[in-house]
């Protein structure tokens, strides 16, 4: 009697956030381009030679997927996005499948520049249809079975693997000063439309009903990676996050792929129908620099995952160390220009909160403009939450120092109060503090420090973010 073969196992490699600059941006260092960068931690200059290191190094692997999720481009110009696709078309011209899906950078950015000197001026951008175009050979052709709406897709790998690319990116909302809008600003949210989650969710329940095992990749967020996470972070999160990933889960897709964030985590859900595990790749051009390796055994539903650091690239054996130390220095740079591009929004808001507590404002000194806010936070906290980032980004969180860290951090938004109350308030704020909100700080710190997910819920688990045996 002849036995069945057993079905050989499938490799997958993913990238993500690869943010490639066309070396052709930068016309002349200058001014331009380096404040760019002291606003970034991406190391945009080498993010050529990144993606070409990446190619190298995928080639000599031969897997047999490669899925890269999102933010593909620095700004979503075209000339990266040709760049790009002609390094990935390397991979497909030797037999290995890749499969795209945009992020919030890629598509219709007012953010795409040229830099030239001190001038900046506007590079081309595309539209959704031309990034479908570029990446044709990459999951946009007519073996994909693609959602009217959106760029997401279904693509059958083989006769037992289902690929569910979704595309929740919001750059129909972008804005551009060049076409008569107030300022020029891109949505980095995630969302999808009823009608886009229900053919996402049918094209699983019928891949699952065929006898295939179904994994989707998808750039934002599904399942929270620390305590809330779709609160304190909800940009990078897609919108009604819960409800799509219980639907999924009832479809029987149980692992998902992302990016955004620019670290290496695995979280997970669990509900009656089953658990969601979402594998967040960091960005190969930033620190930690890390890419994945995932090995799927269908007969058994096992995917074994691996992380591959890039330590050094041929033209920097240290390069991995580079990145860190410019993840450390942007720090402060990266604080103000979140506190400059938000400050018409920081400074309603203090308006607003002024005009309906009077009598409380006026014990209160909030400085009057972001660069003296970051000044301020900086003075107070930037070693511990730079320690933090760093240890969030890198994986893998737990350490000896974690309460002390946490108590760091905690002294350090006293010493914010110190600073700002003043009279008989102080003693009220900081006993408000304590009592309402520093309970809720600990819990999102230590989710993030301890490296648990759900922490406090009876979903509580902690997760080897570098090397995972996961169900799918």
């Amino acid at each position: 009697m002849n036995r069945a073969q057993p079905k050989p196992s499938i490799k997958i490699a993913i990238i993500s956030d690869l943010h490639v600059m066309a070396p052709g941006l930068l016309v002349k260092d200058g001014d331009a381009i380096e404040d760019y960068l002291a606003r970034d931690r991406k190391m945009l200059r080498e993010s050529p030679e990144i993606l070409d290191t990446l190619i190298g190094e995928i080639l000599i692997l031969k897997p047999n997927l490669v899925l890269v999720t999102g933010d593909l481009t620095k700004d979503g110009e075209r000339v990266s996005h040709e760049m790009v696709a002609s390094r990935l078309q390397q991979l497909v011209d030797a037999g290995i499948q890749v499969l795209v899906v945009p992020g919030n950078h890629d598509i219709n950015n007012p953010d795409a520049r040229v830099y030239d000197g001190a001038t900046v001026t506007a590079a081309a951008t595309i539209t959704r249809s031309e990034f479908a175009h570029i990446y044709r050979n990459m999951g946009y052709d007519n073996l994909s079975r693609r959602d009217s709406d959106t760029l997401s897709y279904c693509r059958d790998v083989n006769d037992q693997l289902t690929i569910l690319a979704i595309d929740a990116c919001m750059d129909r909302l972008n804005t551009f000063v060049s076409r008569g809008d107030a300022r020029d600003h891109t949505k980095a949210s995630g969302n999808l439309e009823p009608s886009s989650q229900q053919w996402i969710v049918e094209q699983a329940s019928k891949a699952t009903a065929s006898g295939h095992r179904v994994i989707a990749m998808m750039h934002h967020h599904l399942v929270p990676h620390f305590h809330m996470e779709d609160t304190l972070a909800a940009p990078y999160m897609v919108d009604n996050a819960r409800q799509l990933c219980q639907r999924l889960i009832e479809a029987g897709v149980h692992v998902i792929f992302t990016g955004h964030l620019h670290i290496s985590d695995i979280s997970q859900t669990s509900t009656r129908h089953g658990d969601m595990v979402e594998v967040a790749t960091a960005a190969a051009v930033g620190y930690p620099c890390q890419w994945r390796i995932a090995t799927c055994n269908n007969s058994i539903g096992k995917l074994q995952l691996r992380t591959v650091t890039l330590h050094s690239l041929p033209s920097d054996e240290e390069f991995s160390d580079h990145a860190r130390e410019a993840f450390q220095n942007c720090i402060p740079t990266m604080t103000r220009g979140v506190l400059t591009r938000y400050w018409p929004e920081i400074s309603q808001a203090i308006a607003n909160y002024r005009a309906q507590h009077p009598w409380v404002m006026r014990y209160v000194n909030i400085p009057d403009s972001p660069d003296a806010i970051a000044n301020l936070l900086l003075t107070h906290l930037q070693e511990p939450v730079t320690r933090a980032y760093i240890a969030f980004a890198e994986g893998n969180e737990g350490g000896s120092d974690n309460s002390q860290l946490i108590e760091q951090l905690i002294d350090g938004v006293d010493n914010v109060v110190d600073k700002t109350v003043r009279g008989i308030l102080k003693p009220l704020v900081k006993a408000a503090l304590h009592l309402r909100i520093y309970g809720t700080f600990k819990l999102v710190l230590r989710s993030i420090l301890e490296d648990l997910n759900d922490i406090g819920t009876k979903h509580e688990s902690v997760i080897n973010d570098h090397t995972a045996i996961i169900n799918y």
